[in-house]
């Protein structure tokens, strides 16, 4: 009888020690995949205010396209652009 009791006693104590081990492992599992959540979630934060500056940047450039003489001023300076009667002479830029 008491070496049923102690057969017993060691099955017991090799299925807590293996649920304990799976438990262990699950739980570092889980908190690798927590930090690895984290570093992706930061990357996300930095990649979102990025896009909110270029955002507000083509917000600001909309606004300034639809004002009429930003237009003109910039197809004149980009594209050459002229009024009737001028000539265009484009200089070299010093450095």
């Amino acid at each position: 009888m008491a070496k049923k009791k102690r057969k017993m006693g060691n099955i017991y104590g090799i299925v807590f020690l293996i649920i304990s081990v799976f438990l262990i492992y699950t739980l570092i599992a889980k908190v690798q995949h927590i930090q690895a959540e984290k570093v992706t979630y930061q990357k996300l934060v930095v990649q979102e205010n990025e896009l909110k500056k270029e955002k507000a940047k083509l917000a600001k450039e909309v606004d300034s396209l639809n004002d009429s003489d930003y237009v003109v001023r910039y197809a004149r300076s980009h594209y050459i652009f002229s009024k009737n009667g001028e000539e265009v002479i484009i200089l070299p830029e010093n450095k």
